[in-house]
């Protein structure tokens, strides 16, 4: 009971921070543009020179940027308000617990607009032939290959894991943000850890040792391996993998926050 009594404060505290509406806000209408801009080059309205610009307003980089403002304030808020020496009454693991699952429910917020876009367009059956170089997640490229016949269970269970694996890699932010504390720092490491994930993923590859542990981790898990024509078997174990690195992120948190000083 004192979980959900938390659980719901915490959640209130974010529906009432500035800073969190303003990150939703902006997510949404970064949705809205990407998908309009990227309906007007399947049109041949825009030329696709400008397909690379576009793709910044894709939840690939959007969300690294705003799930990061929003880890920093759910965590770091209590910190800097010298609320968590109320929060910590109901116990260091059930603060971290209380994190997480509004981590989950604040990331999915952020998601809703690109997955409801993805979603109208394939019942409204809008050709996006020749915006291919403007998807830059399943969203858009399931748009792209749901044809006759395809499985509506299958992009279900396709929409479902890549939300949840994007949960698992913006996860590590509650470790940064438990050792941090600060909004804006956090935001700032997660943008630019956003920012070089393709480039630690091809850094990894090099080295067996490190590329056998990043193929454990959500980051291993993309377009290929999450869209409509994936396998539902790497699917689910893109669920399982970043559900267990969430809990592991988490328990590294409460790690982090167990041995804090709080003052």
């Amino acid at each position: 009971m004192r979980q959900l009594e938390l659980f719901k404060a915490t959640l209130y505290r974010m529906y009432k921070s500035t800073g969190v509406r303003i990150a939703v806000l902006l997510t949404y209408i970064a949705a809205i543009c990407y998908y309009v801009l990227a309906t007007m080059v399947a049109n041949g309205k825009m030329g696709v020179d400008v397909a690379g610009s576009i793709t910044g307003l894709g939840d690939a980089m959007i969300i690294w940027l705003f799930g990061s403002l929003i880890v920093g304030i759910l965590v770091g808020g209590d910190f800097e308000s010298k609320t968590i020496h109320g929060t910590i009454g109901h116990g260091r693991k059930n603060v971290v617990i209380n994190y997480v699952m509004v981590y989950m429910v604040m990331m999915a917020v952020l998601l809703l607009p690109y997955l409801v876009g993805s979603v109208a367009l394939i019942i409204a059956e809008v050709d996006m032939t020749g915006a291919e170089s403007t998807a830059v997640s399943i969203f858009l490229d399931n748009v792209l290959k749901f044809g006759d016949g395809a499985s509506i269970g299958k992009l279900v269970i396709s929409y479902i894991s890549y939300v949840i694996v994007v949960m698992g890699q913006l996860g590590i932010l509650i470790i940064v943000a438990m050792k941090i504390r600060k909004a804006m720092a956090v935001t700032c490491v997660g943008f630019i850890f956003g920012m070089f994930t393709a480039l630690i993923a091809s850094l990894a590859s090099k080295v067996e040792m490190l590329d056998n542990i990043y193929k454990l981790t959500p980051y291993n898990y993309g377009i290929s391996r999450l869209g409509i024509e994936a396998n539902i078997s790497d699917m689910c174990v893109g669920i399982v993998v970043s559900l267990i690195f969430m809990a592991v992120c988490g328990g590294i948190g409460w790690i982090v926050f167990r041995k804090a000083d709080i003052k």
